[in-house]
Parts: structure tokens; C-alpha cells; sequence
């Protein structure tokens, strides 16, 4: 995190860390902004085809962001332990949809740094502003899904589709035109597949589109080159970029 925090951008520069999973954390404009962090093994049930297969970038408790989104309730994206780890939880703004709000207020963030975004709704903090994107949810559980588009104020975008099942309204209702574009590639539990992903990005045309959602568990893997393979198959060429773990990938204007 302190390799993160002193991390140096140009003005029109951003920087983006993968996580695992879905997680990311973006560094633009002087702010920083995490997305779905899963710090922990939470998620793995005591099943081992679940359990955590990459090694903790940083503990909970080292994380620091001016704004912390959720994009739906899920252990792995809506982490109790990650949140109840978090030491910032009085300075930093929230933003979730409905019922992931509601989850994060019985995790102890306090009312008052929890904002509702759901999909349509747009709001901005620090100058920054975040757009809820409609997603479709993969169980009734987590009916309040929601993709989001972030934006710097030196115009930086990055397009987060949470997980989603691939349908011509996601389609429809997807921003055009990102910087960057994250995408679930597993193709398992109604998630968007490697092909479909492709599809998904040819529709968005973002200027990179990276894949997740494929390297933490056993039971929930693809591999990423078929993602690259497909991005390539439909007129995608050169915008697939297959992230390290915890590696920084800097970007500007085009």
C-alpha cells in the first residue's frame, strides 16, 4: 500500500493494481479508489475448490482509499473480513448498491460515509464520479448488482461490470468508449464467459479491456488466453491486457 500511495502519476495519468478476483485499486488525480478488494479466504466454505489460490497482496488492515465500492453482496467481493480489517472506516466514502449498503451499515461503517449508487444514479465525491451501470444479477440473492463507471476529473474512465450474465439490456446499457474495461471471464454461476466477454468489450469498445474473476479458486478458473484468443477472434486486436498480480499498469491520454 505504501508502494501504492507514493506511486507517481503524471496529471492526465492513472494507475490500476489487480487484486485477484475482482478486486483492483486505481490511483488517479490524486486519489485513490478500491473496487470488490477480497482480502481473506472467507469465501472458501471449508471447500477446498474454493479456497484462496494467490497469496495476500496486503492485509486488511493496510488498505487506504478515499473511496471504497461494492458492487454487490458476495464474500468475494463484499468481504466481512476485508471490511472488518479496514482501519479507515470514519474517513474513507463507501458507495454500493441498496442492499449492499445496508450490509456494509451492519459491518459497522458508519451512515454517514455510505452512499447509495444504484443503477443510472451518478454521484461525485473528491471530484471523481462514480455512474451506476446496469448489471444482471447471477443469483437472487444479490438482486441489487450493479456495474460502475469510474471518472477522474483529468477524464480518466474505468468501467467495472461487477459479475453479470451476458444479455442484450447489459449490452445496451454499458458505457462506450472507457479507458478501461473489467470484465468476469469464468463463464460459471450464470458469469459472463471468455467468448462472451470478448463480446461484451467489442460492444463497449474500451481502449483496454482486462479480464478477473478467473485466478482465485480452483472451482472458478479460465484461463486467460483463451479470453485474449477470443478478444483477437472478434476484432478486438492489441486492447486485451492480461494483468500480474499487484503489478501497476499506467495509462494516459490516448
Amino acid at each position: 500500500m505504501k508502494e501504492i500511495l507514493g506511486h507517481t502519476l503524471q496529471p492526465s495519468e492513472a494507475a490500476l493494481w489487480w487484486l485477484g478476483q475482482a478486486g483492483y485499486i486505481i490511483k488517479s488525480s490524486g486519489q485513490v479508489v478500491v473496487i470488490d478488494p477480497y482480502l481473506s479466504d472467507s469465501a472458501n466454505g471449508g471447500v477446498a475448490g474454493f479456497s484462496r489460490a494467490v497469496p495476500l497482496p496486503l492485509q486488511p488492515e493496510d488498505l487506504k482509499a478515499d473511496i471504497y465500492i461494492v458492487t454487490h453482496d458476495h464474500l468475494d467481493h463484499l468481504d466481512p473480513v476485508t471490511i472488518g480489517g479496514y482501519r479507515h472506516k470514519s474517513d474513507t466514502m463507501f458507495i454500493a448498491p441498496r442492499l449492499a449498503a445496508k450490509k456494509l451499515q451492519s459491518l459497522g461503517i458508519p451512515s454517514g460515509n455510505i452512499l447509495v449508487v444504484n443503477a443510472g444514479d451518478s454521484i461525485t465525491v473528491n471530484s471523481i464520479t462514480v455512474t451506476g451501470v446496469f448489471a444482471l444479477p447471477t443469483a437472487k440473492d444479490v438482486i441489487d448488482t450493479t456495474g460502475y463507471l469510474i471518472r477522474f476529473p483529468n477524464g480518466r474512465t474505468v468501467y467495472h461490470t461487477s459479475d453479470t450474465q451476458f444479455h442484450p439490456v447489459v449490452l445496451d446499457a454499458a458505457p462506450s468508449n472507457p479507458d478501461i474495461m473489467l470484465v468476469p471471464i469464468n463463464g460459471k454461476w450464470k458469469n459472463t464467459s471468455a467468448e462472451e466477454a470478448a463480446l461484451f468489450a467489442k460492444t463497449v469498445q474500451p481502449r483496454y479491456v482486462m479480464p478477473n474473476h478467473y485466478d482465485m479458486m480452483p472451482l472458478n478458473a479460465e484461463n486467460p488466453e483463451v479470453f485474449a484468443w477470443f478478444c483477437d477472434h472478434h476484432g478486438l486486436p492489441g486492447k486485451c491486457i492480461i494483468p500480474g498480480h499487484y503489478s501497476s499498469f499506467t495509462w494516459g491520454e490516448a
